[in-house]
């Protein structure tokens, strides 16, 4: 009897998880950061928002700013050209990735 039961529980058990930091971050947060992206004004803006988001999920800066492209990506697809204008006048730093 336990064996059958044991068995549905495994089945009903929820997988593990093997996504990476910043995945993780987007899919629990990425509607957060879309929020905030649609209030953004600037580079600077962005750039604090990277801030933020380094200081909150323990990133760096470089992968707070993919946390904010990927959260574009997958959430508001309308906010890439504003990232795109703020990459292009801070180097590059704020593209999303290919």
């Amino acid at each position: 009897m336990a064996a059958p039961l044991f068995a549905v529980a495994a089945m009903l058990a929820p997988a593990m998880a093997h996504a990476d930091p910043q995945d993780d971050f987007v899919s629990r947060n990425g509607k957060a950061v879309c929020a905030a992206l649609d209030k953004v004004q600037t580079g600077g803006d962005i750039f604090r928002l990277s801030l933020t988001i380094a200081h909150a999920g323990g990133f760096s800066l470089k992968d707070a700013a993919s946390v904010i492209a990927r959260s574009a990506i997958a959430d508001c697809p309308w906010e890439e050209p504003k990232l795109r204008h703020a990459g292009n006048s801070a180097g590059g730093a704020a593209t999303a990735p290919a």
